[in-house]
């Protein structure tokens, strides 16, 4: 069973549904500008361990949900779509996990850290 998923995840998960329903009617634009943000919220919010279901699961249910008539009729444009999120997420999450090589020399933080001043 899920955990219960924070307002800020379900927010995500609903606003890239909404998105992916534009997108699935031919308005594509505002999903392609706010994608990214909203993956990395998903992301920085820890979905992948708070969730049975993969965020694209939840996106598509929930695009089944809000846009059925389009959705049932666009089936393998919504495949598509929640597909490319899908792999863009798994980039994200691959990213934000790696962490600094060891070996990497502490950095100032800004100039007057860096120098006498």
């Amino acid at each position: 069973m899920d955990q219960e998923l924070n307002p800020q995840m379900e927010r995500a998960l609903d606003e890239l549904a909404t998105l992916v329903c534009e997108s699935l009617e031919g308005d594509g634009e505002q999903l392609v500008e706010r994608q990214d943000g909203l993956l990395k919220t998903l992301v920085m919010s820890g979905h992948s361990w708070k969730s049975e279901r993969t965020a694209m699961e939840e996106v598509e249910r929930r695009v089944k949900e809000q846009c059925r008539e389009c959705a049932m009729h666009r089936g393998g444009a919504l495949a598509a779509l929640t597909s490319k999120l899908g792999t863009k997420l798994q980039s994200l999450t691959r990213w934000e996990s790696n962490s600094p090589a060891e070996d990497t020399a502490a950095k100032a933080a800004n100039i007057s850290s860096a120098t006498d001043a």
